[in-house]
């Protein structure tokens, strides 16, 4: 299984407390990867607060950072559209497009689990992507 996060994944993760951490541990146990595309940072990951910021840190060097290249670009694109056209009004952000873009491209050869603090919009947008039936939430 792979695990491909938000920001709210991030925030859910981060080892603040004894919850998170050991919600961090099984994940770890069982994914192969943990997964992050850099387009999440643009959302703030990081808050200003020493203590909640070295935390998120952390995990994010236990993290997989990925870039955003254009097959996932236009993956995400295709996402939102599809997404307004069921009648999701507003579309979904483009940020979680990309980060249910990024798990379909995944799940072509592995399960993928996306954590999330959104899981309306995640849930219709991995149930829109060509995988559906290889991906799942996690809403913390």
């Amino acid at each position: 299984m792979i695990v491909v996060l938000d920001t709210g994944g991030v925030e859910g993760l981060a080892p603040i407390d004894e919850q998170r951490r050991a919600r961090l541990r099984v994940l770890r146990q069982h994914a192969s990867d943990l997964v992050l595309p850099a387009a999440v940072l643009a959302e703030g990951v990081f808050t200003g607060k020493v203590g909640h910021d070295y935390h998120a840190r952390r995990l994010l060097d236990a993290v997989s950072i990925t870039d955003v290249d254009a097959a996932t670009g236009h993956a995400a694109g295709d996402l939102r559209h599809t997404a307004r056209r069921a009648g999701l009004d507003p579309a979904p952000s483009g940020i979680d497009a990309i980060v249910a873009a990024e798990a379909d491209a995944r799940a072509v050869g592995d399960d993928v689990r996306i954590v999330t603090s959104d899981g309306d919009d995640l849930e219709l947008l991995a149930s829109l992507a060509t995988n559906a039936l290889r991906l799942s939430l996690l809403v913390v």
